[in-house]
């Protein structure tokens, strides 16, 4: 028959596809012709498309439960499989405990860290803002390129504030600005000191600052009122009022001002810094402030369909032209738009510093992932030939891979684990160790970034520690028996796969190491305060909060600390005493600006990156009590007070700044002019002193030049640019420091209008100061112990598999008189040179290092030479003690037993 005239049939694709899948029997064959006959009906009623279409749905009907079944089946075994191997990997996990204890807590700390380190970087850089659009929400601040604070945020005026609110209205839905001062809360007799944040209602409503009783200010409640109008946080209602509904309407004095308290903030409220209470910002005289003036913190929330990159377009041209019509303003001042998480991030720790932190997290993790490798290649090596016998029996070479890397998939998931459920226990105490006090914005969660991190880390050492067993499983040969893998380990080396992973622990652990070494370094070196030059021991603070004592004008401050200079000359507990207060005598201008100091006779001002601008005024006998050195002259005295002619003292590099041609005895009678807004004093230098060390945390030792202006003769308006410094009373005790309550009651006594804030000895104040690099060294400290401790396992298990490989060749050496040196050669020489090479690598890796990771901000020093000499001396002998064990089971191999096994 032609084709032409060839019977209809179904399609051959879904045939062939229902063939396969129907079961041999009598039954397939049936079915499949009944569906023929059926199809050829249909075909002639209906047409080719129709039948077509008929047939395939006849095909899913009968074909999809079958195939269902097959895939069933399917899973069923391989899951059955996988069940089986897993059962047969806890088995032979079980016969080696040291082994899996060691894994798991190496591993567990391993991920604990980097889990930590994902947590901690995930709270500071990326968890959400507790505030309402909080992706919407930008930072707005003036900004020069080359401005005085060096990459600092400078603020905003008022006037800068109130203009862009008013101009930019397209831009954001909602501009805030607030303040944050430290003030004094009185509510009986005596003051307490808080901080209040003074800011506008748009600010309150952009941070969702809700009341839980009474209710919150509007920007009418800052002018025009005869009183002001205060809302106190949770934490202060608690504190002082103890809870009490009755304190709304109550009238209180907020730096010596009465305020009524309208309302409490609810409890979760989160303001951008520590707040005691909220106060509105007045706005009257906004449009005749100083530009330069920035004391405003900025927000803005963008209008929909407004990114940041037009924000900052926007606020760029308003400010440029706002602020090229200003007088006195230095030229190139503008404003910049930048998303709030990223400038709270960056307050709290720079990404340096986080990456370099998780970094050498990371390498502990590699370590212990290396080392675990290690002890697993050596375990699929001991089992060639029971792989070798499934490959025989006819397992698949996936089969055979699953069985040798199932060890290690079990194993990084319980480390995995183990991290998570360490980094959760350990969370808040880790925290509380490193800050003492965080911003309220701040939180920790372990949300789906730190998981997905610690995923990452088990995936990572899964991959690290199951590689080299996955290659040498697949690479066992059909039927491989003990005497083919002898030949085969004979002709490739035994250990060569041990030697990498140990060499890559080596190089990992040096920088690690080193990084510690030279952060103990720096700890031990700013740990030694002698160094400062000037006295500590024995010394206290009392720390005054003055609140607005300044704003009264005149000599507030000064009258105050002649008060309290004359009753602490009668305490009887006290050796000595004196006073002082912060200056600071710069500008927010930018580095070239002048600088607030002009040098009398000087032919141009001074500018601002060369004036002592963090500066102190001083009462008597400061110099006597500090045990600061007078080089020239002398220092400020009792004579120096508001009847005589202002007195200063200049340290020695300010001296080279202030007078660069003259030298140090002919500085004293030369005379400087500080001029602040309306304030302008001349002060004559009556003493040149030696340079000192302000910063403790400082590794550099580098000193800071510093002014010396007498605080009885300081008037307030000097003080303008510190407002929040407190007055401190550094006292002499005569035995031990007296007690805040003892101070109190004396303060009430003499100063009433001043707040004891704290009473803290010097030397804790300098602890206090390096206490972030005591953690760093302590954490680093910790880590390299931790590598150390696994580079040891590593060695001795590396050393011991050796042992144990050539057990029969050491055996017949010592039969033909080989004496302990040749053995211990046999076994150690390739282990000496694999230290030697990877000691230099980890040496070069680690001068890297340094350069990567030091402008983290983390205290490395790696490229020290001595640095390197020392933990290349550590890791040495660590590989010294770690070998002594297995060679000397290798010196006690029985030579007749070892004869009798060949």
């Amino acid at each position: 028959m032609s084709a032409r005239h060839e019977a209809p049939r179904p399609p051959r694709r879904l045939e062939a596809w229902l063939t396969r899948r129907i079961p041999d029997g009598a039954a397939g064959p049936s079915v499949l012709g009944d569906l023929h006959e059926e199809y050829l009906e249909l075909h002639t009623a209906r047409g080719r498309r129709v039948a077509d279409a008929w047939y395939a749905g006849q095909v899913l009907g009968l074909g999809l439960p079958w195939a269902a079944g097959r895939v069933r089946t399917t899973v069923a075994g391989a899951a059955t499989g996988w069940m089986l191997d897993a059962k047969a990997s806890v088995r032979g996990l079980r016969r080696h405990p040291a082994l899996v204890l060691v894994a798991v807590i190496s591993l567990s700390l391993g991920s604990g860290l980097v889990t930590a380190a994902a947590t901690v970087t995930n709270g500071a850089w990326f968890a959400p803002l507790p505030w309402p659009a909080a992706e919407r929400l930008v930072d707005l601040e003036d900004w020069h390129p080359t401005e005085v604070c060096r990459g600092c945020s400078p603020g905003t005026s008022l006037r800068a504030f109130t203009e862009w609110r008013d101009e930019l209205g397209g831009v954001f839905d909602r501009v805030g600005a607030v303040d944050r001062r430290a003030t004094t809360l009185r509510t009986g007799d005596v003051p307490i000191e808080v901080v209040a944040s003074v800011m506008t209602a748009d600010m309150a409503e952009i941070l969702d600052l809700r009341p839980a009783i009474g209710r919150m200010f509007g920007d009418t409640d800052a002018d025009g009122a005869d009183r002001g109008v205060a809302v106190l946080t949770h934490g202060l209602w608690r504190r002082a009022f103890g809870e009490d509904p009755a304190v709304i309407g109550r009238e209180v004095e907020v730096g010596g001002v009465p305020h009524v308290v309208i309302g409490v903030l609810t409890e979760d409220a989160r303001p951008l810094s520590r707040s005691d209470l909220v106060l509105p910002l007045p706005l009257a005289g906004a449009g005749t402030a100083d530009y330069a003036d920035r004391s405003l913190w900025v927000v803005g929330r963008l209008a929909d369909g407004i990114d940041v990159s037009a924000a900052d377009d926007a606020v760029g041209g308003v400010a440029a032209r706002l602020f090229a019509e200003a007088p006195g303003l230095e030229p190139g001042w503008t404003a910049r738009a930048t998303p709030l998480r990223e400038v709270l991030a960056r307050s709290g720790a720079s990404p340096g510093a986080a990456g370099a932190m998780f970094a050498l997290c990371l390498i502990v993790l590699l370590v212990s992932a290396l080392n675990l490798a290690a002890l697993l290649m050596a375990r699929v090596t001991r089992r060639a030939h029971e792989l070798g016998v499934r490959t025989a029996l006819g397992a698949g070479r996936l089969r055979v891979a699953r069985a040798a890397v199932l060890d290690s998939l079990l194993l990084s998931a319980a480390g995995g684990l183990g991290g998570v459920l360490l980094t959760w226990t350990l969370r808040d105490a880790v925290v509380r160790a490193f800050s003492t006090e965080l911003p309220p914005w701040v939180s920790f969660p372990i949300d789906l970034r730190v998981l997905a991190v610690a995923v990452g880390g088990v995936a990572l050492t899964a991959l690290v520690t199951g590689l080299l067993p996955l290659v040498r499983s697949l690479a066992t040969g059909r039927g491989e028996t003990s005497a083919s893998r002898v030949v085969r380990t004979a002709r490739t080396g035994p250990g060569r796969a041990q030697d990498l992973l140990l060499g890559a622990q080596i190089v990992l652990g040096i920088v690690l190491v080193a990084g510690s070494v030279g952060s103990v370094r720096a700890f031990r070196t700013v740990s030694d305060f002698d160094r400062l030059g000037r006295r500590w021991e024995g010394l206290a603070n009392v720390t005054l909060s003055v609140g607005d004592l300044p704003a009264a004008g005149g000599t507030a401050i000064a009258s105050l600390a002649g008060r309290l200079d004359a009753a602490l000359a009668s305490h009887p507990g006290l050796e000595g005493h004196t006073v002082a207060r912060s200056l600071f005598l710069g500008s927010w201008g930018t580095e070239d600006a002048a600088s607030p100091v002009h040098v009398t006779g000087a032919p141009e001002p001074m500018r601002n990156d060369r004036v002592p601008r963090h500066s102190l005024a001083v009462g008597p006998g400061y110099f006597d009590l500090d045990g600061i050195p007078i080089l020239a002259g002398r220092g400020i005295a009792d004579t120096d007070d508001a009847g005589a002619s202002p007195a200063a003292v200049v340290s020695e590099d300010a001296a080279r700044a202030m007078w660069p041609d003259r030298a140090t005895p002919d500085v004293v009678g030369q005379s400087f002019a500080v001029t602040l807004g309306t304030t302008s004093t001349t002060f004559t230098v009556v003493g040149v002193s030696r340079p000192i060390i302000s910063r403790a945390w400082s590794e550099s030792g580098s000193t800071d030049p510093m002014i010396y202006t007498s605080i009885l003769q300081t008037p307030d308006g000097l003080f303008d640019g510190t407002p929040d410094s407190p007055l401190l009373l550094r006292v002499d005790p005569r035995g031990a420091t007296p007690g805040p309550e003892e101070w109190a009651a004396w303060l009430g006594e003499v100063a009433p209008d001043a707040a004891l804030t704290s009473v803290v000895e010097i030397e804790e104040i300098l602890r206090e100061s390096i206490r972030g690099l005591r953690l760093t060294g302590w954490v680093l400290g910790g880590l390299s112990a931790l590598v150390l401790a696994l580079l040891s396992i590593g060695i001795f298990g590396s050393v011991s598999y050796r042992v144990a490989s050539i057990r029969r060749e050491i055996g017949i050496r010592i039969a033909l008189g080989a004496d302990g040196g040749d053995v211990v050669r046999a076994v150690g020489a390739r282990l000496l040179r694999l230290v030697a090479l990877s000691t230099a690598l980890g040496a070069g890796a680690a001068f890297a290092a340094d350069r990567l990771l030091s402008a983290g901000g983390v205290p490395i020093g790696n490229a020290d030479p001595s640095v390197l000499v020392s933990v290349a001396v550590l890791i040495s002998a660590a590989a010294a003690v770690a070998c002594a064990l297995p060679l000397r089971t290798a010196l006690r191999i029985d030579p007749v037993r070892s004869l009798r096994m060949e």
